[in-house]
């Protein structure tokens, strides 16, 4: 009898430890595959850095196109080369020569001819055009994974479509105007294209703003290439960057004259009304991009050590040391984010998800070797990572 229940104490015993044994081994692999599906989803950085080299007389550009992830993995999306003696004006904001979509990224091919897309999830070329002409500009459309390409002549819209059946996106290249633009951002509702145009016969630099309707295929100047009178060859509009608000209402611009140094400033058009408001005294200094924070606000970076030689610049809170600044577009107040060490100069905002990021070094002009980029969280500041390059683009991305 005591042989009897001795078994079955033993019978119940390896039950319980069989049990908790796979219920263990259960935990582990879901605890496995949720941090997975987080870590897929968690907001990454999506970057772009460059090197410059000579070999046999020939200076060229290598540019890297990587993923960072939280963890500090790397992921290498692309590598192109591009020669500095065959591509006249490569060294002008090449940030505009890469874009960061919803599913993949965007970059140009060596001779500026070719757009190719390379997708996050495989990390492999889903997307290869050559265009007619040479790209001068890419940018995305985060929200509905568009991306408006400006060549010499032409603007385009390149829309994407997933197929679950085949696994595979499909795309559709649509000309949407001829002319010379830069800087062309897609609304986030998708309707609206707004962008710099340079079409004034007198001086082919001058920019004016233009917002195109999609549905109605037509254009609307919001903000004039002059300054009233001014004579155009002196003295007339530079756009460095260009944003939309969140309800596609508004558009920032970082703008100014050809005067040297440069003063940049922010000016916002109100699409609906046509109404625009030149920030031209509290918000000079602005060093671009503008990019959208809200519903009313739009973020840049302001100040510069390197104009402290250069004129008075007593109206500007800090003038030269860059902050990031938030703008209130109906009232023009703006609000100082002091979370950032006084040490550290804040450059190049962007907005994600989780957090707003910056650089330390230069913004669009030059980030120079060793920039480092960081992300203000819950008041909190935290250097993410260090670029051996010079960095030329980056944006936050999610993997679905």
């Amino acid at each position: 009898m005591n042989l009897t229940i001795w078994k079955k104490g033993n019978v119940k015993i390896k039950t319980f430890l069989y049990v908790s044994i796979s219920l263990i081994i259960a935990g582990i692999i879901c605890f496995v595959i949720i941090s997975h599906l987080i870590g897929n989803i968690s907001e990454k950085v999506g970057y772009v850095e460059r090197f410059d080299k000579t070999e046999n007389g020939d200076f060229f550009a290598l540019f890297y196109g990587k993923i960072r992830h939280s963890s500090g993995k790397e992921d290498l999306l692309f590598k192109v080369k591009m020669s500095r003696n065959k591509i006249k004006g490569l060294d002008y904001f090449p940030v505009r020569l890469f874009a960061w979509g919803k599913n993949q990224v965007a970059y140009c091919g060596e001779d500026l001819k070719e757009l190719i897309l390379v997708d996050y999830k495989t990390k492999k070329e889903v997307y290869r055009k050559r265009m007619p002409e040479m790209i001068k500009y890419i940018s995305a459309n985060k929200q509905t994974g568009e991306f408006v390409i400006a060549t010499e002549k032409r603007l385009y819209l390149l829309k994407s479509e997933y197929v679950p059946k085949n696994k595979i996106y499909t795309f559709s290249l649509k000309k949407v105007a001829r002319g010379s633009f830069c800087w062309p951002v897609l609304s986030p509702n998708g309707k609206y294209i707004a962008c710099g145009e340079m079409d004034n016969k007198e001086n082919d630099a001058a920019t004016s703003l233009v917002v195109i309707d999609l549905n109605k295929n037509s254009k609307k100047k919001l903000l004039s290439e002059r300054f009233g009178d001014m004579p155009i060859n002196n003295v007339y509009r530079i756009i460095y960057s260009v944003a939309w608000s969140r309800d596609s209402r508004y558009v920032a611009i970082s703008t100014s004259t050809p005067a040297d140094p440069s003063y940049i400033w922010v000016s916002v058009a109100d699409v609906l009304t046509g109404n625009v408001t030149e920030f031209t005294k509290n918000t000079g200094l602005c060093s671009p991009p503008v990019n959208s924070f809200s519903g009313d606000k739009f973020i840049f970076s302001q100040g510069s050590p390197g104009y402290e030689e250069f004129g008075d610049y007593s109206n500007i809170r800090d003038p030269f040391r860059a902050k990031l600044v938030l703008l209130n577009i109906k009232n023009g107040s703006l609000e100082y984010i002091s979370e950032i060490q006084k040490n550290i100069n804040a450059y190049w905002p962007v907005v994600g998800v989780d957090g707003t990021y910056f650089t330390d070094k230069g913004g669009y002009f030059s980030s120079g070797e060793g920039c480092s980029i960081y992300k203000l969280k819950s008041k909190r500041v935290l250097q993410l990572f260090k670029v051996r390059g010079n960095l030329v683009s980056y944006d936050t991305i999610r993997i679905h």
